[in-house]
């Protein structure tokens, strides 16, 4: 059976050249803001960070659990369709993705800098090379982000082409050949692999596991109604996060032919 491409050309999608300027700041603001993220998760798990002035109790949960809510709420409610829907009425189609992934990096960029330490003995401390896992894991990331279509991932192709808003026949190729979502896989395995895990860590590596535990169902449902069958099939045969199957035949849809 031949695997076509879907598209669905949305006219509203360019963005117009101060689209583009807005869009690159965009991403600019959120690639700043994970690498912040990433710098101070590190430190933490390494046990480098600073010590800071806690607040009373119970304000340091308050607001490390706020930040969390807002993540969690940012991240689910801006990826589904009601929202894009919204989006399209009030602004250029063609920035909504550059929006989310700059509002991502705000929201990480405000957690590492406000996120309050907590009281109590690490879960674990172990030595320092064991940064090793986590490091594997942002490697990992960028491994799979380098599989990607990088402009349509931060949304600057979709600022800059008129029809890039459409989406493309199920890809499965590379890393998705193991697993459905390597993506998160190597976000746990970098939040989790740290020497040293405070209650400060824990929270943060535990709410956004949770966040994604969750979160996943909602993107599958997106997923099945976009592709249909053929992302059922997909789903029956490859793992979720962890690769214990032998990896899925490469399906690469050819965009040269018309659907």
């Amino acid at each position: 059976m031949q695997t076509k491409t879907r598209k669905e050309a949305d006219p509203h999608a360019g963005a117009g050249p101060a689209g583009r300027i807005c869009a690159a700041v965009c991403v600019f603001a959120g690639v700043g803001g994970q690498a912040v993220f990433t710098v101070f998760v590190l430190l933490l798990g390494l046990d480098w960070l600073p010590e800071r002035a806690a607040l009373p109790a119970p304000w340091p949960w308050v607001v490390n659990v706020g930040w969390l809510v807002a993540f969690a709420l940012q991240h689910s409610g801006m990826a589904r369709g009601g929202f894009k829907r919204a989006w399209a009425r009030v602004g250029p189609a063609g920035l909504e993705r550059a929006v989310y992934v700059a509002l991502s990096g705000l929201l990480l960029l405000g957690m590492s800098l406000t996120w309050q330490p907590l009281p109590g003995e690490p879960l674990w401390r172990l030595p320092a090379w064991f940064v090793a896992v986590a490091l594997a894991g942002f490697l990992g990331t960028g491994a799979v982000l380098a599989q990607l279509d990088q402009g349509r991932f931060f949304g600057l192709r979709q600022a800059c082409q008129a029809d890039a808003g459409g989406s493309e026949g199920l890809r499965i190729a590379g890393p998705y050949r193991y697993v459905r979502h390597p993506l998160m896989a190597c976000t746990l395995l970098f939040l989790w692999g740290l020497p040293v895990m405070a209650p400060t860590l824990a929270l943060l590596s535990g709410g956004l596991t949770a966040y994604i535990l969750l979160a996943l169902p909602l993107e599958e449902r997106d997923l099945l109604r976009q592709f249909g069958p053929a992302y059922a099939a997909y789903r029956r045969r490859v793992p979720a996060l962890i690769p214990w199957r032998a990896p899925a035949a490469r399906a690469v849809p050819d965009v040269s032919r018309p659907s």
